[in-house]
């Protein structure tokens, strides 16, 4: 058989247009190799090539085994998962949902929706070709947030901006961008750790003067985790890491005689609650008293406790799960949480692409640090500040940036096995 009927009949067993072209490439070059040694050893340029393709074996078995080995696969179980959260979510809020002014279950069925639709289209999207455009992707993060500054249109002290006038966000809505960024800026050779810190500290800023704290520590955090997964110089980090936060240290310590008698008091409501009974102390009392009630199956027939505030369906939503549900349900999504986190995990560790993995330890960090903040706020274990809690709290955004990051995922999932095969 002569190398170029072999490598067809190889090719006919491979799915994967893709892939096809890269085991093509492989094989030829291993047949190319064989047949040189062959020729030295004295045989004829035909002999060579006809003892070279039959010593590589059943044509049909390769392609076989090279389908199933390259061809792009689906984590269906993170799929499934993605999937069984968001319906569950769904399904709370139906069954939560008191009639009222602030919330709609159809809106909040449109939002669970278009989250699964943008996920669906991310898996089948290619997202090596987001790799060259960081630096672009960086420069729209930052000229939206300073966008914000021109608003007039403020909630709890923050602006937001509207989106073809159908939607009102806050500055957290740039995190996927800034995601896209930083995974390809790290992949740079200009990239370095004091570039990088400028990059941040610059960035940081225009975070900073949106007033969202939220925003702020979920960047920051998904920058670092970031950085310290690049080929960066690890020693290097530490030390950039170092200065910049005794800057911040130095600067809020600088800072605390221009903040003013109520900020300090939020501060203090956290570790004495009892003492602002009236004032910041009231919800930490209030979610405290819920959770302790709560017991270990709840109160499904009655939810009078739970006032259904913004809060309790947005930022604490955890509390009113547990309330209604009980300690026991509580627990149980707890570990769903904690399933996803150890699966987002073992997938970085799967993925050899350096842009894929910078793409995943940043869905990592936000998303883990999502779950952990809201989970922990509504606790009583850290001081309260507004943060959703992926799946379960009202509201289209959280839905819409969880949903990206999910997607991203599970395309480098999906492309995996390529990229795997085109550095062979």
């Amino acid at each position: 058989m002569r190398s170029n009927h072999f490598l067809d009949e190889v090719s006919s067993y491979i799915r994967s247009k893709e892939a096809k072209k890269y085991i093509e490439a492989e094989l030829k070059a291993h047949l190319h190799q064989a047949k040189t040694e062959l020729v030295k050893k004295g045989y004829t340029e035909d002999e060579a090539e006809e003892l070279a393709v039959r010593n590589m074996g059943s044509p049909s078995d390769i392609g076989l085994r090279m389908d199933k080995l390259h061809r792009p696969k689906i984590d269906w179980k993170l799929m499934s998962m993605f999937l069984f959260m968001s319906v569950m979510g769904l399904f709370l809020f139906g069954f939560l949902f008191k009639n009222g002014i602030s919330f709609s279950v159809l809106k909040q069925v449109y939002s669970v929706a278009g989250s699964v639709i943008l996920a669906c289209v991310l898996l089948f999207f290619d997202y090596r070709k987001l790799q060259r455009w960081g630096w672009v992707f960086f420069t729209v993060g930052c000229l939206i947030l300073v966008q914000f500054q021109f608003s007039n249109v403020f909630v709890n002290g923050s602006p937001r901006i509207n989106i073809m006038g159908l939607l009102s966000v806050d500055s957290i809505v740039v995190l996927p961008i800034f995601l896209l960024a930083w995974a390809g800026m790290l992949q740079s050779k200009k990239m370095n750790v004091y570039l990088a810190a400028i990059l941040y500290i610059c960035s940081a800023f225009l975070f900073m003067v949106t007033v969202n704290l939220q925003a702020v520590a979920l960047y920051s955090l998904m920058v670092a985790v970031m950085v310290w997964k690049s080929g960066l110089n690890k020693r290097k980090i530490l030390i950039t890491a170092a200065v910049l936060l005794t800057t911040c240290v130095s600067l809020l310590l600088i800072s605390l005689k221009d903040i003013r008698a109520y900020q300090f008091e939020r501060l203090y409501a956290f570790v004495t609650p009892e003492r602002f009974i009236e004032t910041s102390g009231y919800m930490y009392l209030k979610l405290e008293r819920l959770i302790e009630d709560a017991g270990w199956f709840g109160h499904l027939g009655s939810h009078r406790e739970i006032d259904f505030s913004n809060e309790m369906m947005t930022d604490f939503i955890f509390v009113t799960i547990t309330y209604t549900l009980g300690w026991a349900g509580a627990l149980l999504i707890g570990l769903l949480f904690l399933w996803i986190i150890w699966r987002i995990s073992r997938i970085f560790q799967t993925v050899k692409d350096p842009f894929g993995k910078m793409l995943v330890s940043g869905s990592f960090a936000i998303f883990t640090a999502q779950v952990t903040v809201s989970i922990g706020m509504s606790l009583g274990l850290l001081p309260i500040i507004s943060v959703s809690l992926p799946f379960m709290s009202y509201g289209a955004l959280s839905a819409m940036i969880n949903a990206f990051l999910f997607g991203l995922v599970l395309s480098v999932y999906h492309k995996k096995n390529i990229t795997r095969m085109k550095k062979i």
